[in-house]
């Protein structure tokens, strides 16, 4: 298999395009530089690397971390607005809390010289934790200002056309790989390498423009889990024909082979289908049992083929080697899992739990992948309880403000507030920092809608 390498210059122009649309646009039409923000969170094969990789939406959450300093905090009133405010205020002690316990656990660990060479306690790696922390609480309020530009539909549907891109860049991917021998959207990796990925050595894995194999199967879980709540809500995202879209997603889920885009997309659909189970049509009904019996006759008639594969790739453990090492590392010690061990430190206890057979991350610091393990290493129990406030008192939020919405208040309301919840089941399973983009947008959105059952235009409500 022969890599493209041209696909490094494209994706240098991808962020070249990234940055430029995002700058020159954030004040003018900040809904142009929410798409490019959205694009460069999820298109992540597409940085520049000097050292470690950039990513043209850090210097969005640049900006963002800016306009704190802008926004007027105003006092609660209302009970409405007194729960709206949790959601800003438990995120805010999040992230003051993992900063802040870090510096004592700093020092304690230096001061009883843990680690070995190149996994040492680092004020540099704590200090670039700290850095790639502040840009998710920085992204989190880009995500309140763009809430004011982008409905809740219109971000429905950025989120299916992005995945849907995505999914027919796999398929085309996979189709020049098999008859050409050629990867036209390769692996960036440091240095300028490429590379391709497979299973064993035998099986190409689709990555399209989107990384790794992973992170398309994030988002293929995205684009469909949106798909299917514009659907519960009887929300046209597409004029004619979406069920192309759907279906190129659903045909690059299984080119990944993609275990946590397997995992995602079964809870977030199923998550979906159980709150809303009254919205199912029946033709939902006939086309989930049409999908049950199609898939049993495959793997009934599949002889070590491709279902085969997928379905060793689903019944894989699916904690991994990193989440398992963190986790007993956590476990072994208690005191350390109420509070975490601090930002850039978890390798420190971690590594000691690797398996033998395993000879990745020994030399170097490493953190979890899952957002729940990736949390309780950095800042424990009580972390993990601000993080997950989040969620539950936008809900709340919500649920106090819907007797005051009329119809469309209450659709824009009840799906962003969907979305975040299914955002952060996404969140625990994979750790990404475009949750907190999804925080922002959604608690901007409901306090917009706050704004117009107060009478004021939305431009003037204060955060």
């Amino acid at each position: 298999m022969t890599n493209f390498s041209g696909y490094l210059h494209i994706a240098i122009i991808f962020f070249v395009v990234e940055i430029s649309v995002i700058v020159l646009t954030y004040r003018r039409n900040p809904r142009f530089a929410i798409i490019a923000i959205l694009v460069s969170m999820y298109f992540k094969g597409q940085y520049f690397w000097i050292g470690r990789a950039i990513y043209a939406w850090q210097f969005a959450a640049v900006v963002g971390i800016g306009y704190m300093f802008l926004i007027q905090w105003r006092a609660s009133g209302t009970g409405v607005e007194r729960t709206l405010s949790t959601v800003r205020n438990v995120l805010v002690l999040y992230f003051l809390f993992t900063i802040f316990i870090s510096v004592p656990l700093w020092l304690f660990f230096s001061f009883e010289e843990l680690g070995e060479i190149g996994t040492s306690v680092s004020l540099n790696r704590v200090g670039t934790q700290v850095v790639f922390l502040l840009f998710s609480l920085g992204i989190s309020v880009f995500g309140m200002l763009g809430a004011y530009y982008i409905s809740a539909l219109e971000f429905l549907r950025v989120l299916v056309i992005i995945a849907t891109v995505a999914a027919y860049g796999a398929i085309l991917q996979v189709f020049v790989a098999t008859y050409f021998f050629i990867n036209i959207f390769p692996i960036l990796g440091p240095d300028n390498t490429l590379r391709s990925a497979y299973i064993l050595d035998t099986t190409f894995r689709a990555t399209s423009v989107v990384g790794e194999p992973k992170h398309l199967g994030i988002l293929m879980a995205t684009g469909l889990v949106c798909m299917f709540l514009a659907r519960l809500f009887r929300a046209r995202l597409f004029r004619h024909f979406g069920i192309h879209a759907a279906m190129a997603m659903g045909v690059a889920l299984l080119l990944s082979l993609s275990t946590s885009g397997f995992v995602l997309t079964l809870a977030g659909l199923g998550a979906l289908a159980s709150v809303y189970i009254t919205r199912l049509r029946t033709i939902d009904l006939i086309g989930i049992g049409f999908v049950a019996l199609l898939l049993a006759t495959q793997i009934a008639l599949d002889d070590e083929g491709f279902v085969s594969l997928v379905l060793s790739q689903l019944s894989r453990a699916y904690i991994e080697v990193q989440d398992e090492s963190v986790r007993l590392a956590l476990l072994d010690n208690p005191l350390l899992l109420v509070t975490g061990t601090g930002l850039g430190n978890v390798h420190l206890f971690a590594v000691e739990f690797l398996p033998d057979s395993f000879p990745l991350f020994r030399d170097y610091g490493y953190k979890a992948n899952s957002g729940l393990f990736y949390v309780l290493g950095d800042s424990g129990i009580v972390g993990l309880i601000l993080l997950a406030a989040v969620p539950i008192a936008t809900f709340l939020g919500y649920w106090r403000l819907r007797s005051y919405l009329n119809a469309e208040q209450e659709f824009e309301g009840a799906i962003v507030v969907a979305l975040l919840l299914i955002a952060f089941v996404t969140f625990l399973l994979r750790y990404d920092p475009i949750y907190f983009f999804f925080v922002g947008f959604v608690y901007g959105k409901l306090k917009n809608i706050l704004a117009e059952v107060q009478g004021l235009p939305s431009y003037q409500t204060n955060f």
